[in-house]
């Protein structure tokens, strides 16, 4: 008994406390690091769950995804349209217009009710573009294509323009 107690004693002595490592993460909070855990968060309405209204309330990342989209529209897809990269040009689109579509209503209700109005027929009028562009890709024409690409970008500058 006495050597079961000896050896406690000896294993509690040999560990010292040690201090903790507090590390602080609020930036990385606020730049939507604990998205994950506000998914699973039941408490939360499903815009906030789905990430949505982040961006609602956060107007300049809109702006920036919405410039970062018309950057890799106008080089991006422009180079696979030229190269004849039809499917990565498709995807690019795609990726591009999805993003697109939700941020430019996110800016567009913070608008009065006409200037809202425009922005959302400039919309209408870009993913009409945007459907001729993907269907002269899937279609594999390269003129086409081209012409498509060139009224798409024209489109998605009158709808940067009217949001400014």
């Amino acid at each position: 008994v006495l050597g079961g107690f000896l050896a406690g004693v000896a294993a509690l002595t040999a560990s010292s406390a040690q201090a903790m490592d507090l590390i602080d993460d609020r930036k990385a909070k606020q730049n939507g690091f604990d998205i994950i855990y506000e998914a699973r968060d039941l408490d939360l309405t499903q815009a906030e769950r789905d990430g949505m209204a982040q961006i609602r309330q956060n107007l300049e990342a809109a702006k920036s995804r919405i410039a970062e989209s018309e950057k890799r529209v106008d080089s991006v897809l422009e180079s696979y349209v030229s190269k004849a990269y039809w499917t990565e040009g498709r995807n690019e689109l795609r990726r591009q217009v999805g993003t697109l579509r939700f941020d430019i209503n996110a800016l567009a209700d913070t608008l009065p009710k006409a200037a809202k109005k425009d922005v959302l027929a400039a919309k209408a009028e870009f993913l009409a573009a945007v459907d001729k562009l993907d269907f002269a890709m899937r279609k594999k024409n390269q003129a086409d294509a081209t012409a498509a690409l060139e009224k798409t970008k024209a489109a998605l500058d009158n709808v940067i323009a009217k949001l400014a």
